[in-house]
């Protein structure tokens, strides 16, 4: 079942301003070093989830091409001035054609044959006939997918097996897609965010303590 309030592309963290306040005030750290270490350790945890996010896409999907996560997983500051700064991972999790992802096309490539009707000049109906093809991804979140009106095809360009879906009306193809949206979307919450605020206050803590220790006041 979807988890319809995860369907989103923000994946905000929460932080307690009050407790990493009193972390600073603990050590006597001015307002300048607590908004100097709190920007640091944003920018800090945000490469640590974009690293664990990179990660969990990788194995979740299993590309043929890793620049296809990389185009996918975009990360940028946020600054507001007198405000405290935010940062803000984006995931481009649009489905993925079954040619660009590692798993096995389930199903024959059919032979080419020139039998049509004498009538209508169409294939005949046992080419038409052809079972439905299927797509058994090797990322470890994705489910295997038949996929109706389909069939087994190669790639023009690198000759690889891949999936065509045929509009029964026009004949007309297009290549299958794999829904990538909600199941990576769910397991990076859940994973790479599960410890996001602790990273965060790890990297703070670190950052202000030796800024106290060192003087630094800017």
């Amino acid at each position: 079942m979807a988890r319809g309030s995860r369907l989103r592309r923000d994946l905000p963290v929460d932080i307690d301003l009050d407790a990493i306040w009193r972390i600073a005030d603990s050590i006597d750290a001015t307002q300048k070093q607590f908004r100097a270490a709190y920007s640091r350790a944003l920018q800090r945890t945000a490469t640590t989830l974009r690293k664990r996010a990179m990660s969990d896409l990788k194995a979740g999907i299993a590309p043929r091409n890793a620049s296809l996560v990389r185009r996918r997983l975009l990360s940028f500051r946020v600054q507001r001035g007198a405000q405290l700064d935010e940062f803000r991972l984006w995931f481009g999790l649009n489905a993925i054609k079954v040619k660009d992802l590692k798993g096995k096309v389930l199903g024959r490539v059919r032979p080419h044959h020139s039998k049509r009707d004498s009538k209508s000049g169409r294939y005949t109906a046992a080419r038409r006939k052809a079972k439905e093809a299927g797509f058994d991804p090797k990322g470890s979140l994705l489910a295997t997918e038949m996929y109706a009106n389909s069939e087994v095809a190669r790639s023009r360009r690198d000759g690889r097996r891949t999936v065509l879906i045929r509009d029964p009306d026009t004949r007309r193809t297009h290549e299958a897609e794999v829904d990538i949206y909600e199941p990576m979307l769910n397991y990076i919450e859940d994973n790479a965010f599960a410890d996001a605020l602790e990273i965060f206050t790890h990297h703070f803590e670190t950052d202000i303590r030796g800024r106290v220790k060192a003087r630094i006041s800017v």
